[in-house]
C-alpha cells in the first residue's frame, strides 16, 4: 500500500515546474518586434518590462527544510504576442515558449512593443492519482487574463508578483504552492494585488480548455 501511495505522489509531483526546485535558470531571450517593408524606417515603438519575483515568505511557520526548498525555488513563464504566461505546472504539457526562469528574490527586465498584454496563469491543484495525466485532469486549471498590463513607448512597466503562503491557505503548505500575489507597477501608481495561481470560479478545468495553450501531440 505504501509503495502504491508513493507512486501516486510521485505522479503528481512531475507536474510541478520550479516552485521548489533548484534548477539553473534557462537563457532569456528578448523579444523583437516585426517590422513590414512600408514600415522599415520607422523603430518600432518600445517599452520596457520589469518581471519581479519577490523573495518568498511564509505567514505560518515552517519546518527548515521545507522553507530552505521554497527559497530557492522560482517560476517559469514566456511573453509574445501581448500574452505572458506563468506556469505553474510542467511546461512540457504547454504549447507556449516558456523560456524564462525567475528565481524568489530575483527580476528580470525586458525590452518589448508597446501595447496591452494579458497575463495568464497555469495552475495546478495536487490531487494524488497513479499517472500524471490524471492528475493533470483533476488539477490542471487555467486562469486566463486574470492580470492585464500596458507597455508605453520609453516607460518601465513592472509587473510584481509577491509569494506568500497566507493563512487562509494552509492547506497548501504541503504541496510548496505559494499564492503567487500579483500587482502592476507604473508611474502612475500599482494595482491591487491578486492571486494568479488560485482556482476560482472563472478557472478552466484543464479537460474542459480548448485554447491554444494546452500540447497536444500529433
Amino acid at each position: 500500500m505504501r509503495n502504491l501511495y508513493r507512486a501516486a505522489f510521485t505522479a503528481a509531483l512531475l507536474l510541478f515546474g520550479q516552485f521548489a526546485s533548484a534548477q539553473d535558470a534557462t537563457t532569456p531571450e528578448t523579444n523583437a518586434a516585426t517590422t513590414n517593408a512600408s514600415q522599415a524606417d520607422a523603430p518600432p515603438a518600445i517599452g520596457k518590462l520589469v518581471f519581479e519575483l519577490k523573495p518568498f515568505t511564509s505567514e505560518v511557520p515552517l519546518k527548515p527544510k521545507i522553507e530552505a526548498q521554497l527559497k530557492s525555488g522560482g517560476i517559469e513563464w514566456g511573453v509574445k504576442d501581448g500574452q505572458l504566461v506563468v506556469a505553474v505546472l510542467n511546461k512540457r504539457f504547454l504549447d507556449f515558449d516558456i523560456s524564462h526562469m525567475t528565481r524568489y528574490g530575483q527580476s528580470e527586465t525586458l525590452d518589448l512593443p508597446a501595447g496591452e498584454y494579458r497575463v495568464t496563469c497555469v495552475g495546478l491543484e495536487m490531487h494524488t492519482a497513479f499517472s500524471v495525466e490524471k492528475v493533470l485532469a483533476k488539477g490542471g486549471f487555467f486562469n486566463e487574463n486574470v492580470v492585464t498590463f500596458k507597455i508605453e513607448p520609453g516607460k518601465t512597466t513592472t509587473l510584481s508578483i509577491n509569494p506568500i503562503i497566507r493563512k487562509d491557505m494552509t492547506f497548501l503548505i504541503e504541496w510548496y504552492m505559494p499564492a503567487l500575489m500579483t500587482s502592476v507597477v507604473t508611474e502612475a501608481g500599482n494595482t491591487e494585488e491578486k492571486a494568479i495561481n488560485v482556482r476560482g470560479p472563472n478557472s478552466i478545468a484543464w479537460p474542459a480548455y480548448s485554447g491554444p495553450l494546452k500540447f497536444v501531440a500529433k
